[in-house]
């Protein structure tokens, strides 16, 4: 290679001056270069001889020539190439020159970040999908594309290497050898379409649809559709299974761009997309609806959840940043009218720097947001109501109206990292909204400060807006606006990456946040707040991935830390109290804990959320009613607050206002199943079975089929709901759609069919439930659900020992003295199990308790719920179902 590299410099000489090497993979080395004609730094791909010899110079240029023709912004374009030759002459190896890029590769950035930012990913494959049907449209099919071969520039993407894989591939003609030939690998496995991985010799642009559906899967999931050992057995994954759907992964990824990669990802070439032209539009179009709908992530709730360890409970307990779909209270209405209120909304910073730099706008806004509501005499609206308007079209007027605020705070923000000391640039603009009158700009200031000083700049920020609202500061007040969360700005910075991981709230996102916040730890041992949000996310790991006693022990070390740092941190007791709620489930003790917090953070709606869910579990829910009806006005478009309240009414039996409360979110979310579930089982408790179907069949087409199918069936034992041809379907999904949990998919299937009368095929899927059930408890052996569902199972497969057993346990785990919300719950389906197997007065007893005590099960639920026919004629049921 030494000898290559003198042959190289002397055949370049005059023309070019190689600097260094940037990277060396199978098939090539890459130097940067001066270009001395043009006074211009070059990239120069030298292909290795091994590739060459599979080569003639002919096809190579030939190739080469076709791939410089392609002008487009966003493919690497070919500037010059040539051989080297070796002692007689011949060609021993090939160069080719592309421009030099200043950025990175995909694949660095993913490595870096592991799954990126939805809007992110939708942009780069859009981008190298635009420059794909550009060069098929010439005949020119890449063959090649892998994150390593997209380069990030700014915040554009390009595609190197057209016409290289071609080159090297062949085109299968005569006189033309293809590489599967010489023994060398064709493509990168991960990436290869099937019909590339079998050697077909005809391959056209639909490999390249494939490939790209291949990379937006890995950038949103963070691994490629298949992976294995070897490159033998990802290829034998990819020629004999489909991969997992990227929801089961990232459930914010909108079920239309889901399904349009699925698509592109069809093992036969006429099943995909015709061109990468049309992927793109079909993601790009599931992308902009999702924004305009203000769906969210569809929530759930732990009881009644059949899911992978504890994966789906995080979903509506109203604890992940940025939550948050549209839903109207009636005091939006009102506030912008009253002239002595000020409400202020701090919208999200325009991040106007590079794209990676997002993080660092979303976490000025959070902090400026935080410094004013921290102001007596403002009241500020909570991100998860404000944070819906990124990017938003509508008026200042719009958006005042449906937050119910008088004043709107927005900055554009510019992190500038080059030219020696790292600035930042911050302008603020403070917009009035009144009624009958335009909106008016009531204060602005640019900052430019340096990096250091950007605590400074939050702070005067604050300040000046509050002086601009006629807000005096109280004595003590300008010093706690100015108070630094740290010295060290690389922890400021970890800290502020970890808050967008905590952000997506999968496990996946909270292990890197994580890490973030464990490095912001180390480098400012003293970062109150890293401390604190490190101990949250290994609080909900504990809970939603597996309670590993690491995690346990890690989320107590760091909330104790946090609060010997300082007592009176807000973040410090809510940190604790998500330990005694999410690890210990002490709910008074997380209870007191969150008011602690509370008392240092009026404001904070999370806080909020927290202090009712665990009111709900404590029993309390006439006071769980009145916070959620408090953390409304401070975050009144918030999708966890508003299922919250619906859910509170429908378990205290307040049907009107459960109704109520449903009817203002369902047109605001459109396209969530959940609306219609709350709709639904209001109906059903009321004993009105026929308007629950009708409510049912108003569900619109713009609801996935297969996400509501699937979330009736998983979550609170709807399935026998659905009407036949929704059973039917059900009856049909994978276990894709339940998590890739097999327990969780045959439990709902198993029943399903149960119901159905079908007890052979009940078996079937009850005993794959079982076998799947108890590999899970192995390694949770304390797992409430999962004792119950296995009770479920043993109940059909007609083993009444072991059903009893089981179900016992889990209300042992979690009894309804400690848990009122879970415990409850699993009373329920230990009756169901008593029912099952012959015990009707047993599960009487159980309903009887149910029954006194808040829950969604009611007389008129258990008239029409056709599960517990088998008690129909017992006089204690008729009793105990002749109540309203």
């Amino acid at each position: 290679m030494a000898d290559l590299r003198a042959r190289l410099d002397s055949g370049l000489s005059g023309r070019y001056t190689i600097e260094r090497e940037l990277g060396r993979g199978g098939m090539a080395t890459v130097y940067l270069a001066s270009d001395l004609k043009h006074d211009r730094s070059v990239a120069i791909k030298l292909l290795h001889p091994d590739i060459a010899s599979s080569l003639g110079a002919e096809r190579f240029q030939r190739e080469i020539k076709l791939a410089a023709r392609l002008q487009h912004p966003h493919i690497l374009g070919v500037h010059d190439s040539g051989v080297i030759p070796g002692e007689a002459g011949e060609p021993i190896a090939y160069w080719f020159t592309m421009p030099y890029v200043e950025g990175e590769s995909l694949r660095e950035r993913m490595q870096r970040e592991g799954q990126l930012p939805f809007d992110d990913a939708v942009r780069i494959a859009s981008e190298a999908a635009d420059a794909l049907d550009y060069a098929h449209q010439r005949g020119v099919v890449h063959r090649d594309i892998k994150p390593e071969n997209i380069l990030l520039s700014g915040s554009h993407a390009l595609v190197a290497d057209f016409g290289i894989a071609r080159a090297l591939h062949g085109e299968g003609g005569a006189g033309e050898p293809r590489l599967t030939g010489t023994g060398l690998a064709v493509g990168t496995p991960a990436y290869m379409s099937p019909e590339q991985a079998a050697g077909e010799a005809r391959i056209d642009a639909r490999t390249d649809v494939y490939a790209l559906g291949a990379v937006l899967y890995e950038m949103l999931t963070g691994e490629p559709p298949f992976t294995g050992p070897t490159a033998q057995a990802v290829i034998a994954r990819m020629l004999t299974e489909a991969p997992r759907p990227v929801r089961s992964t990232r459930q914010q990824v909108p079920a239309s761009v889901d399904a349009a990669i699925a698509r592109a990802l069809a093992r036969a070439p006429a099943d995909r997309w015709a061109t990468t032209g049309e992927f793109a539009r079909a993601v790009s179009q599931g992308a902009e609806e999702f924004r305009r709908s203000g769906e969210t992530v569809v929530t759930a709730v732990r009881p009644g959840a059949r899911r992978a360890p504890r994966v789906a409970a995080m979903f509506g307990l109203g604890l992940v940043i940025g939550l948050g779909v549209l839903f109207a209270w009636s005091r939006a209405d009102s506030a912008a009218d009253n002239d002595s209120a000020r409400v202020i909304a701090v919208l999200p910073f325009e991040n106007q720097g590079a794209s990676e730099d997002k993080y660092f706008a979303d976490g000025m806004t959070d902090e400026v947001r935080g410094r004013l509501a921290s102001v007596p005499g403002l009241t500020v609206i909570a991100r998860g109501s404000s944070s819906q308007y990124q990017g938003s079209s509508k008026t200042p007027a719009e958006i005042a109206r449906e937050l119910g605020a008088q004043y709107l705070l927005t900055a554009t923000v510019r992190w500038e990292k080059s030219g020696g000391q790292s600035r930042v640039r911050v302008t603020p603009e403070l917009v009035e909204v009144r009624a009958g009158a335009a909106p008016s700009t009531r204060w602005q200031q640019p900052f430019d400060a340096v990096m250091s000083d950007v605590f400074k700049v939050q702070a005067d920020i604050a300040g000046q807006v509050a002086q601009a609202l006629d807000v005096e500061l109280a004595a003590g007040q300008k010093e706690k606006l100015e108070v630094r969360p740290t010295a060290n700005l690389a922890a400021y910075d970890a800290y502020l990456q970890g808050n967008e991981a905590f952000a997506g709230g999968s496990p996946p996102d909270l292990q890197r946040a994580s890490g973030f916040y464990g490095r912001a730890a180390a480098l400012d041992s003293t970062f109150v707040l890293a401390w604190s949000q490190l101990s949250r996310a290994y609080s909900l790991l504990y809970w939603l991935a597996s309670p590993l006693a690491s995690y346990k022990a890690t989320a107590r070390a760091a909330a104790e830390k946090a609060v010997a740092l300082d007592p009176n941190a807000a973040a410090a007791h809510l940190a604790l109290g998500d330990l005694y709620r999410f690890v210990e489930t002490d709910w008074n003790r997380a209870i007191e804990q969150y008011n602690l917090a509370r008392r240092a953070d009026p404001q904070n709606a999370d806080i909020l959320s927290q202090i009712a869910f665990s009111q709900q579990g404590a029993g309390l829910w006439e006071e769980a009613r009145a916070t959620l009806e408090e953390g409304a006005k401070l975050d009144p478009r918030s999708v966890s607050v508003a299922q919250r309240l619906s859910r509170t009414h429908l378990w205290l039996r307040r049907y009107q206002e459960s109704l109520r409360a449903t009817e203002r979110l369902t047109p605001l979310a459109p396209n969530s199943p959940q609306p219609y579930q709350g709709k639904v089982m209001t109906f059903l408790a009321m004993g009105n079975l026929e308007e629950a179907r009708k409510a049912l069949r108003s569900v619109p087409r713009t609801v996935d089929p297969t996400e509501l199918v699937s979330y009736f069936g998983n979550y609170w034992d709807l399935y026998w709901i659905l009407d036949e041809e929704q059973q039917q379907l059900l009856l049909r999904l994978p276990p894709g759609p339940f998590g890739d949990d097999r327990s969780a998919w045959g439990v709902v299937l198993a029943q399903t069919y149960y119901l159905r009368g079908d007890l052979a095929r009940a078996r079937i899927y009850a005993d794959s439930a079982r076998l799947d059930g108890e590999l899970l408890l192995k390694d949770s052996p304390n797992d409430d659900q999962r004792h119950v569902f296995l009770g479920l199972s043993h109940a059909i497969l007609g083993n009444k020992a072991e059903a009893i057993r089981y179900g016992e346990r889990a209300i042992e785990i979690t009894p309804m003295t400690r848990d009122a919300y879970t415990g409850v719950y699993l009373k329920y389906l230990l009756a169901r199990i008593y029912m099952m197997v012959g015990e009707g007065d047993r599960a009487i007893d159980q309903l009887e308790s149910i029954l006194r005590v808040p829950f969604y099960v009611s007389p008129g639920w258990l008239r029409v719920d056709p599960e517990w026919d088998p008690l129909r004629s017992n006089p204690r049921f008729q009793r105990l179902t002749s109540g309203s």
